[in-house]
């Protein structure tokens, strides 16, 4: 039984037994959303509650925290895995919820740990919590940047000053690599340092990168390598990345200089590395999840293994090597959806019946392969990484074909996106099946798809962009292009995403 529900003269409403009951009991019939909601009330108005002693302000805290973890975690999976699509309006209401309550959440228990440090009557019973009380604050400021990155809006520079300070506090107090249990039921314990290592190591690993879903995980999968991360005062060659415990600044790799750091600590995967290069192992060789990495969700193997790897080649020992970039200023147009890319890469503007879905963005730089744009604050609310699209640059007649690789949100509203090209441009060709197979995805009519410009000197290869089914292995289609018909024998798939897959055929001509 919780001591502060027995007696107690407070201004808090669930300080009184019968209130508290009542108020978790009424929340068993509320959605996730009203719940989280009323919640976040509460936990507000524990700031404001100046007769409420310390150690029973961190009491209800926590019982309002462990009231509201199943709703938070229906919120998360119903977001990134629902067997429901969401609206952008039910997105961002999800989001503005669950930021608003783990808001509320951090800044009750941060209460808490003030109310400590500036030595409130009665704080001195909460010594023995304070790994608790800071290692939870951590991972609600932690889940807060996670959904910043779920909804592709910039993260709050203060919510890494937040983090920083509260395991600075931590490691002052001496008690920062101190293991508890954190929450009743978790697999193995924690510290205030693991959380804090939890924090950095999502941010470092590119999740701008990554689907809502691949966040998820990899956010669980950087949960259950909490133990192996490295934490260091010193700078060393196997931590690669580092954190300004005294600026408002996120985590980051490591400058092969120093810089102007007051406060510095260096991170990186440690064993953690060898640990996901066993799950990957494991993964390809039985297309199965390994039993040790059953991370709650219902997910395709080949997600989870291109989430280990995004994660092996992100927090490498080797600074990744980027293209270089050319700061580039112009507008460029965009178009979106398979047939809508379809109808513009191939040229087919005049015969197309769709209403063109254009958008107006700004270009900020180039590299060989790829574009950098901004993304006015009015547009673009359908993109997600892996969003097929068709870019035309001023100047040009060509509209190409490209995938949306990264996504990040900046103070403004707008946001920035990084740009695969797939090809320079492309034409509309038609397949169709050479044989005649019942629920077939090819049409009897056939299927218009584009057929991509190549860079290659092979001649016997061509690269098409289809919409998802039409390729299949050893199953041949007959291309009509240029009033001629070929043979595409399949090959492989080269990339794909929820309307498109861009795949490579052998070719062989059949009108002599």
């Amino acid at each position: 039984m919780l001591s502060w529900l027995r007696i107690g003269n407070t201004d808090h409403p669930l300080e009184d037994k019968s209130e508290a009951r009542r108020f978790v009991e009424a929340l068993r019939d509320k959605t996730d959303i009203a719940a989280l909601e009323e919640v976040a009330q509460q936990l507000d108005s524990i700031k404001m509650s100046d007769a409420l002693r310390p150690m029973r302000a961190f009491e209800i805290v926590e019982l309002l925290d462990r009231t509201a973890r199943p709703f938070l975690r229906s919120l998360t999976t119903q977001y990134v895995a629902g067997a429901e699509k969401l609206t952008r309006f039910k997105q961002h209401r999800a989001w503005f919820t669950a930021t608003s309550f783990l808001t509320q959440l951090s800044e009750g228990y941060r209460t808490c740990l003030s109310r400590f440090e500036v030595g409130a009557v009665g704080a001195t019973t909460l010594k023995p919590h304070l790994p608790k009380i800071c290692g939870r604050a951590i991972r609600a400021n932690a889940a807060q940047v996670k959904w910043s990155l779920l909804h592709y809006s910039q993260v709050d520079p203060e919510l890494w000053e937040q983090i920083a300070r509260v395991y600075a506090s931590a490691e002052a107090g001496s008690f920062a690599p101190w293991l508890v249990t954190m929450y009743r039921g978790e697999r193995g314990e924690s510290s205030v340092a693991r959380e804090f290592l939890r924090a950095l190591m999502l941010g470092v690993c590119a999740p701008d990168a990554l689907l809502p879903i691949q966040i998820e995980l990899a956010d669980r999968i950087i949960a259950r390598c909490a133990d192996a991360f490295e934490l260091s005062s010193a700078p060393h060659k196997t931590l690669r990345h580092t954190i300004d415990l005294s600026a408002p600044l996120a985590p980051g790799r490591r400058k092969s200089a120093p810089g102007n750091e007051r406060t510095p600590r260096f991170f990186g995967a440690g064993e953690a590395a060898a640990r996901i290069a066993t799950w990957k192992a494991e993964l390809e060789h039985s297309a199965a999840v390994p039993v040790d990495l059953n991370l709650g969700l219902e997910i395709r193997a080949p997600v989870l293994l291109d989430t280990l790897e995004h994660l092996t080649h992100h927090w490498a020992l080797t600074p990744e090597r980027k293209q270089i970039r050319r700061r580039r200023q112009e507008q460029i147009s965009v178009v979106h959806e398979y047939a809508e890319v379809v109808a513009n890469v191939g040229a087919l503007f005049l015969e197309s019946p769709f209403v063109s879905n254009d958008e107006q963005w700004s270009l900020e730089n180039t590299s060989a392969n790829g574009l950098g744009a901004r993304v006015p604050k009015a547009a673009g609310d359908w993109i997600q990484v892996g969003s097929l699209i068709g870019v035309l640059r001023k100047g040009r007649s060509a509209w190409a074909p490209a995938i949306i690789r990264r996504i990040s949100g900046d103070v403004g509203g707008q946001r920035n996106v990084g740009i695969e090209l797939l090809a320079e441009g492309g034409a509309a060709v038609t397949v169709f099946a050479v044989k005649a197979v019942r629920g077939s995805p090819v049409s009897a009519e056939g299927e218009l798809c584009v057929l991509l410009a190549s860079s290659s000197k092979r001649t016997d290869e061509a690269k098409l962009l289809l919409r998802p089914g039409i390729f299949t292995q050893g199953r041949e289609l007959e291309m009509h292009a240029y009033d001629r018909r070929y043979l595409l024998k399949p090959a492989t798939i080269l990339k794909s995403g929820d309307d498109f897959e861009l795949a490579r055929f052998r070719v062989q001509a059949l009108d002599q």
